[in-house]
């Protein structure tokens, strides 16, 4: 569902692994997988996080073989990936025994978050990009010109899918002409240039 760019992070780690010297075999993951392994000790990730590295195939919701030796990236290396509504495990960090039951990746946590629960239903995010995601429902929709297929959530043993058009570099782009080529003084006069 996405297109080879280095916004994601199999060509990052693919990256580390050929030229900054990491292992291959080191542990992986995005800053989820990371928070989780903190908290409870466990190396796992959400489907929705798992399906914006480059590395997962989301239709049988697994790391992808042939992706991630495309990448140099060993599939044992990368976190379990779960759906978002489950207990990745414990932790005793608040006092007592807290489960941490619940992941949702960016765009897909916004999507959830706006309410878009329904199939059709979709939302706008503007930060470093800018991402229109719509809620594609429990079916894979067919690849698009321009679009991207991700996955939006898991819960329990169904998985809602996403349509995403996206812009990398929208609000980079924007801090560069203020602060790289002084062309603006603020982020707001880009609106009288457009």
């Amino acid at each position: 569902g996405l297109v080879l760019d280095p916004y994601f992070s199999g060509t990052k780690i693919e990256w580390l692994i050929r030229e900054g010297g990491v292992p291959r075999d080191a542990a992986f993951g995005t800053i989820d997988s990371w928070l989780v392994h903190k908290l409870t000790g466990e190396h796992a990730t959400d489907y929705s996080n798992a399906s914006r590295t480059l590395l997962f195939d989301i239709r049988e919701r697994r790391w992808d073989e042939e992706l991630c030796e495309l990448l140099g990236v060993d599939p044992g290396s990368l976190p379990e990936p779960c759906p978002s509504a489950h207990v990745y495990g414990e932790t005793s960090e608040f006092g007592g025994s807290v489960p941490v039951a619940g992941i949702a990746g960016d765009q897909q946590a916004a999507l959830y978050g706006q309410a878009c629960y329904e199939p059709g239903l979709g939302k706008n995010t503007y930060g470093t990009g800018s991402f229109v995601l719509q809620n594609a429902g429990a079916d894979l929709p067919d690849p698009a010109e321009g679009l991207l297929n991700t996955i939006a959530w898991g819960v329990g043993a169904r998985v809602d899918y996403a349509l995403e058009a996206a812009i990398f570099v929208t609000g980079a782009a924007v801090q560069w002409l203020r602060d790289e080529l002084g062309i603006i003084r603020t982020a707001g006069e880009t609106e009288e240039l457009a």
